[in-house]
């Protein structure tokens, strides 16, 4: 029993200082890509024809969310987030100097003007930094709360949770349902193609009809089945 409080009181903790906005729509996602399918099937308003459809976007719109969301927005937000922090301080050491409160030549403007983003990234897990490096953090901090800046560590976390809800609801509103229509139109000339195929193999349409395939495809526009030509 006590290793399973220490388990869950680990998982409570992960969950409750990662709450970014990833975490939350790829969990909404994920519950999406199950029980919205169960309700559609269960619904009996609507044809099965109307039914498949509903399921498949639905199915095809959460997977790509869920994909998205973990995969993308986590890529981003690792890989900018350090580099945006460090851009930070190197600009406000520029207004400092410009605004005569920071001499170029002095100690402090170089500290804040090399912020490494490296050193930014591994400051949040301070067991990580040697001696120098905790030296280097350290003074970081101290210029941070005499020029009324953010703190490194806080500047850090709320930067990341920056990018995650700019890519949460970019990947929303723009990424999630041009990949889904694009899913969607690819499958639908593939099972149009493989239908039309078929039904030639199976003679549905007569030689005098259509003479070569070619032929047929052009006038049904790749693969979708246009009846008013016949």
């Amino acid at each position: 029993m006590k290793n399973m409080s220490g388990i869950m009181d680990k998982i409570l903790t992960r969950i409750g200082s990662s709450n970014d906005s990833e975490i939350v729509t790829a969990s909404l996602a994920a519950f999406k890509l199950i029980f919205i399918p169960v309700a559609t099937m269960s619904d009996k308003e609507i044809t099965l024809k109307q039914k498949a459809y509903a399921i498949k976007r639905d199915f095809v719109t959460e997977l790509v969310a869920l994909t998205g969301y973990i995969g993308i927005t986590g890529l981003i937000k690792n890989n900018f987030t350090a580099p945006v922090c460090s851009k930070y301080y190197k600009q406000k050491a520029r207004e400092l100097a410009k605004a005569g409160k920071l001499d170029i030549n002095s100690d402090d403007f170089k500290t804040l003007i090399n912020t490494n983003s490296k050193l930014i990234k591994k400051s949040i897990k301070e067991a990580t930094l040697n001696n120098q490096e905790k030296d280097y953090v350290k003074n970081l901090q101290g210029l941070a709360e005499k020029f009324s800046l953010h703190s490194p560590q806080k500047l850090y976390t709320n930067t990341k949770k920056t990018i995650s809800h700019i890519c949460v609801c970019t990947l929303a509103l723009t990424i999630i349902p041009m990949i889904t229509n694009k899913i969607l139109e690819m499958y639908s000339k593939r099972k149009s193609k493989h239908q039309i195929q078929k039904d030639v193999s199976n003679k549905i349409y007569t030689p005098n009809k259509i003479e070569k395939m070619s032929e047929y495809m052009a006038k049904t526009r790749i693969g979708g089945l246009n009846v008013f030509n016949y």
